[in-house]
């Protein structure tokens, strides 16, 4: 008897260890890569932005400059300013070379803005 329970747990150890899935690659980590933000157009949902790298805040073409941009005491959120536009603060959770995921104001709705 005892052998036959001793059989049944070493079944079940093996089979719970071979279950495992060892095929697929996890996806890597969306982290906050500020270096990834700049000279490029960036395009959500309702609204797109342009930061160029030297601070200023352009159209969709990264030409025509509208404001600036500059990132808030080192932190994860940056202060965009604009002519006739009070000043907007925007929160970013992560970026990575092709997505952003940012929202305005601490209380605002996340949106995901794709690199155009």
């Amino acid at each position: 008897m005892k052998k036959i329970i001793y059989f049944c747990i070493l079944a079940l150890a093996i089979t719970l260890v071979n279950c495992g899935d060892k095929g697929s690659d996890p996806e890597p980590a969306k982290t906050l890569d500020k270096s990834k933000l700049t000279n490029k157009y960036w395009s959500g949902t309702q609204t797109g932005f342009y930061f160029r790298s030297d601070g200023n805040f352009c159209s969709s073409n990264g030409q025509s400059v509208l404001g600036t941009w500059a990132w808030l005491n080192n932190a994860d959120s940056l202060e965009v300013l604009v002519q006739s536009i009070p000043r907007r603060v925007w929160y970013i959770e992560y970026i990575t070379d092709t997505e952003m995921k940012a929202k305005l104001t601490k209380k605002g709705t996340w949106d995901i803005f794709i690199k155009q």
